[in-house]
């Protein structure tokens, strides 16, 4: 009996060994981890076997792994981790380019339509050739995408024409022990002439589509009306004992 057990054991060891090994997954990294200020609205690091990270192949140099964001005042910021160069804005694979997308934006609640981009100030081109242009970085309302991808479900990929709203401010840098990038944007949400800022949808792919990340960030609740709401549960609380006491 002992020994089927620890044979079982084994087995059991061997299997999530095997099932580690065959999802490769990154932490996220310290830029965001170590501000309080980051929340993380979309996780969707790890390469599976023989490279897939959905829909697509290549492992690392095209995992897209994770979306924060942050509200301070009026100031969004918006945070991708990606294996993928974005510091650069191009990985050569397989004797060919491909390039970063522009983070899509929507303020409206409809995640199947992107009424924004903001372009990082690279050089860009789609999968096919037929856009190669680098445009100023900044947020852009978008009148035309460019979705010349060989993955067409990870559309939209990069801005083809649009109008400059603001400059904001873009940064990005590599973390070499976890071999990922990261790219921050921060602009003001009061340029976007908005009736309220009720939430952004974000999306983010590379030239061919190989993997791309979906992140919805919520209006973050006022700290005065978290502590009107935990007054109201204290005094409901007071009122239960008092009614239990004289009951």
């Amino acid at each position: 009996m002992k020994a089927s057990i620890k044979l079982l054991s084994c087995s059991m060891v061997l299997a999530a060994v095997l099932l580690v090994a065959g999802q490769v997954m990154a932490a996220p990294l310290d830029v965001f981890s170590a501000d309080p200020a980051w929340i993380m609205i979309a996780d969707d690091d790890g390469v599976g076997n023989n490279g897939f990270v959905d829909p697509g192949w290549g492992g690392q140099d095209f995992d897209a792994e994770y979306l924060f964001y942050s509200l301070e005042g009026d100031t969004l910021s918006i945070g991708l981790q990606t294996g993928f160069d974005v510091e650069d804005g191009r990985v050569r694979h397989g004797g060919k380019w491909y390039y970063s997308g522009d983070l899509a934006l929507s303020f409206d609640g409809d995640p199947s339509n992107y009424e924004y981009a903001f372009d990082f100030g690279l050089y860009t081109d789609s999968y096919y050739g037929t856009l190669g242009t680098t445009d100023d970085s900044g947020l852009y309302e978008v009148t035309e995408w460019n979705n010349d991808i060989y993955f067409a479900e990870s559309a939209p990929f990069a801005m083809e024409e649009g109008n400059l709203v603001t400059t904001g401010s873009t940064s990005a840098g590599y973390d070499s022990a976890a071999d990922s990038y990261y790219r921050i944007v921060s602009f003001d949400i009061s340029s976007l002439s908005l009736s309220a800022f009720t939430g952004v949808d974000v999306h983010w792919t590379m030239s061919c589509g190989n993997d791309a990340i979906d992140g919805t960030a919520p209006v973050p609740e006022p700290a005065t009306m978290l502590l009107f709401g935990t007054g109201l549960a204290a005094l409901a609380t007071v009122a239960r004992k008092k009614m239990l006491m004289h009951g």
